[in-house]
């Protein structure tokens, strides 16, 4: 697979991902105001409604946090990096770079154990497993390995090519 393959690939991934935490959202927001519809108007709760939002909103979370990186949303201090000469932004993106891969790693490896540690846990109110909210940050971080391995593909890239610029 060359890099415009895994590139395409990812575009396709993120794409993917916008529209399956969109669909999350869009199923969360349903059912939390058919939730207040039905507790206030007809006075007939859904038992199950919270935990079953918190559930959904977990994993809007870390699929909203993987997809940041690619969109290069995650917090900067741009006022400090705007201001530090070249090359050094990129050597500390880098660095972070491998800061939040170290981070992550640990994440999926906990995440990975936890999932099984809670495998026979099931929700009070509906009858799905809890290792399904668990499974959200080991996706969710393997989502953002890949994203930030790529970002630190092409920070090196840029990087070296300018590094050659000046050579020449």
């Amino acid at each position: 697979m060359n890099i415009r393959e895994v590139d395409h690939f990812l575009k396709i991934l993120e794409k993917t991902i916008e529209s399956l935490a969109g669909i999350i959202l869009a199923l969360a927001t349903v059912i939390t105001i058919l939730q207040v519809l039905f507790r206030y108007i007809l006075k007939i709760p859904f038992v199950w409604s919270e935990e079953f939002t918190r559930f959904l909103f977990i994993w809007i979370v870390w699929l909203g946090a993987a997809l940041a990186i690619p969109a290069k949303k995650h917090m900067v201090i741009e006022f400090i990096r705007d201001r530090i000469p070249n090359p050094w932004p990129k050597i500390i993106k880098l660095f972070t770079n491998l800061l939040a891969l170290f981070f992550l790693i640990i994440v999926i490896v906990k995440g990975v154990s936890l999932v099984n540690m809670m495998a026979k846990e099931y929700y009070v109110t509906f009858p799905i497993s809890v290792k399904y909210a668990y499974l959200a940050s080991v996706i969710g971080g393997l989502l953002m390995v890949i994203f930030l391995l790529v970002d630190f593909r092409n920070t090196l890239k840029r990087f070296f090519e300018k590094r050659r610029d000046f050579d020449h």
